[in-house]
Order: C-alpha cells, then sequence, then structure tokens
C-alpha cells in the first residue's frame, strides 16, 4: 500500500476521467492510492490515466463477487465506489460482508435501489413523501399528450412524445417494461439534475441543483448549478431518506412561471455531470472517504457557488504502444 490509508477502488470507471481525478486527489492527500476497474481498463479513459487500474468482471457474472473481494483484498481497499446501475443490487447485497472484511461499499439500501430503479415506484414513493411527480397512467388508458418509455429505462433510450391516440403504434407498445405517464412540455419547463449527499446516519448534508442546458447521448453536456426552490423541497420533505448513503442523483421539471416542481427519477449514484458540482463546491469525493474510512462526521454544507456553468469537451487518451490491440 501507498500509505497507512485504506486506498479507493473507483467500479465501472469507463470515460469518467474527472471523476477519477477527485477521487484520486483525495487518496493521495492521505498517502493512499485511487485504482479504477473496468471490463476492459485496456480502453477505459479513467484506467489509462490513472495510475492503477484492476479487470473486473461484468457484474451479471458468477465470478464477480469473487473477483471483486480479491482486488478489495489485494490492493487494501477501504472504499468501494460504483457508478453505474446494474452494479447496485449486487453491491448492496455484498456491502455487509464486505464492510466486516474492513471494506466499505458506500452504497444504498436494496429497497431504495428497487424504487429508484422503477420510474413507477420511484413515483409512488416520493408521492407519499409529498414530492410530485407526473401521473403515472396505465398503459391502456393514456391521456394524451402523453410520454412513454420504459420504467426503467436509462440514457433516454426508447422515449416517445405521443400527441395523439394514433401515434400509439404497436412498435411503442412492443416496449419491454413500458409505461405511460404525463408529458411535460419542455417550452414550459427547466430540466435539473440535483446533487445530493447522504450520510451514514441518512441524513440529507448537501443539495446542488444543475439546470440541464444541453444534453449529448443522455449525458449533460452543458449545465449551471442554480440555488432555487428545489433546496427548500429538499429540506422540507427529504432531508432523511430511508437507506440513502453517499451521493444520490435526482431529475427535476421545474415550470418555468409558476416554479412547481416534478421529480422524474432518482438514480443511487455519481451522476455522469458530477463533476460541476464539485467544481462548485460540493466535494463529495472528499466526504465519502471521511464519513467511510476515517469515521469522520460530515456537518451540513450549504454553501456552493451557484451560477457556476460547465460546458464539456471531448479530450482523448493516447495509449503508447499498441497496448489495445489484439
Amino acid at each position: 500500500m501507498q500509505g497507512s490509508s485504506p486506498n479507493i477502488l473507483l467500479l465501472s470507471a469507463g470515460r469518467r476521467v474527472s471523476l477519477a481525478r477527485a477521487f484520486r486527489r483525495i487518496a493521495e492527500l492521505h498517502g493512499a492510492k485511487l485504482v479504477c476497474a473496468d471490463v476492459r481498463p485496456d480502453l477505459s479513459a479513467a484506467c489509462q490515466d490513472n495510475f492503477d487500474s484492476v479487470e473486473l468482471p461484468r457484474v451479471d457474472s458468477s465470478l464477480y463477487a469473487e473477483a471483486l473481494e480479491r482486488i478489495c483484498r489485494t490492493h487494501e481497499i477501504g472504499l468501494v465506489v460504483p457508478t453505474i446501475d446494474t452494479e447496485l443490487p449486487v453491491l448492496a447485497s455484498l456491502r455487509d460482508a464486505f464492510a466486516a472484511a474492513g471494506t466499505s461499499i458506500v452504497v444504498s439500501s436494496p429497497d431504495l435501489i428497487e424504487i429508484a430503479g422503477d420510474k413507477r415506484k420511484t413515483a409512488e414513493y416520493f408521492g407519499a413523501l409529498g414530492v410530485r411527480s407526473p401521473t403515472v397512467y396505465a398503459n391502456n388508458a393514456p391521456r394524451y399528450p402523453a410520454i412513454a418509455k420504459p420504467f426503467d429505462g436509462s440514457l433516454s433510450r426508447d422515449v416517445h412524445v405521443l400527441r395523439e391516440a394514433a401515434e400509439y403504434t404497436s412498435q411503442i407498445r412492443s416496449i419491454p417494461n413500458l409505461m405511460m405517464a404525463e408529458y411535460l412540455d419542455p417550452a414550459e419547463h427547466d430540466e435539473f439534475t440535483c446533487d445530493a449527499y447522504y450520510d451514514r446516519e441518512e441524513t440529507l448534508q448537501c443539495i446542488v441543483p444543475r439546470l440541464r442546458i444541453e444534453v449529448r447521448g443522455g449525458e449533460v453536456s452543458k449545465a449551471c448549478t442554480v440555488s432555487n426552490n428545489i433546496i427548500d423541497l429538499f429540506y422540507a420533505k427529504l432531508s432523511t431518506l430511508s437507506g440513502a448513503r453517499g451521493c444520490l442523483t435526482f431529475q427535476f421539471f421545474r415550470h418555468r412561471a409558476t416554479g412547481r416542481l416534478y421529480l422524474i427519477e432518482l438514480n443511487a449514484r455519481f451522476g455522469g455531470g458530477f463533476p460541476l458540482a464539485l467544481a462548485a463546491g460540493a466535494d463529495y469525493p472528499k466526504w465519502l472517504y471521511a464519513e467511510w474510512v476515517l469515521g469522520e462526521k460530515i456537518p451540513e454544507r450549504s454553501r456552493w457557488e451557484s451560477g457556476l456553468t460547465m460546458l464539456r469537451y471531448d479530450g482523448e487518451i493516447l495509449i503508447p504502444g499498441n497496448k489495445a490491440d489484439g
């Protein structure tokens, strides 16, 4: 080990270079190291940008749990950070066993992960907490205009706006895990991603709303931090959230004229646009290490830079020696 402090493992590192660099900075401050894991570390920008990387099987492999345990033991990992939805249920099932061995997997409870994985359950659960969502229709009785999408979808795949019944085609009806919901017109609403930090006691310690200005491939490419009534809603309705641990991302629509808020979805992990919240002052990697490795208490952090704009661009990692061949 690089020093006396436990190391950090970032899962499914992929092209999450900014997030990996943030965790590497925290590791190095404590004399530790960051290890990036991926199915193909040789083709992962974040793995190639980092000093230490490991190959990890797909999460649906029968070899996954054993390989993860071996990596954590070999590399003296104290903190495991997930980044994709499909990892979360498996990691939640492994959490207690890994904790007994001295490794903290920062993952929300199985119940909350299940709620986040089904947009119908998300609307029902948060509705009971007083947080409004678009109305979910029975698939055979939508009201138009409506939006058709998979209830467990991501990256805006298979999303269709239906203005009238004639547009509800057999092709759309055949979408796996189809749900129909109230359509919120983007001409009248702004969309926000909110980076929330919940501590070990499932208490909200920070919330940063990011206005989604432009999206590419389902991930934000231009955004701006904004202080608005979303923050008030969180502290009024979501100041504690059963099963929430670490960074969670909430998607909201906000009516431009009335400020009315609608929760669209929840992802129980870091979002792709988190580097903007980090740059604004929400240092969740630092807080995760402090809480889950060092055992420190995290005070509530309400101060961060509003009005900070992020414009993402394409970069590249160059690998010498034809390492990716074959």
